[in-house]
């Protein structure tokens, strides 16, 4: 599957986390479906806010992600090529910063 992502957003909203996954158009329809199922029995469609839906948007434009943040004060962990090492750096640096892991971030 990694091969037909063409880019993976994650955000961390605090009492979610947002992930958006772009797959190129070549992605044969049943392989797309397949997909769709993991990402369904791993979480739930989320309706973003208007100010996700304008970093997302200024993300997909070419804006640096730490200008995103600092606009809509968001913090984006990841945006571009999947890159689990990403993820687990944040979790580890908020865990060590807040003293204690919240549900949220598990």
């Amino acid at each position: 599957m990694q091969p037909h992502l063409t880019c993976v957003t994650v955000i961390f909203l605090n009492d979610c986390w947002v992930v958006r996954v772009k797959l190129d158009d070549t992605l044969e329809p049943h392989l797309c479906h397949n997909c769709q199922a993991v990402l369904n029995e791993n979480g739930f469609a989320y309706q973003p806010r208007p100010a996700v839906i304008l970093a997302l948007n200024n993300l997909d434009a070419g804006c640096a992600p730490t200008l995103v943040m600092n606009r809509y004060h968001l913090a984006i962990v990841s945006h571009g090529a999947p890159n689990p090492e990403e993820v687990s750096c944040f979790q580890e640096q908020f865990v060590s910063g807040l003293g204690y892991c919240p549900q949220s971030l598990v």
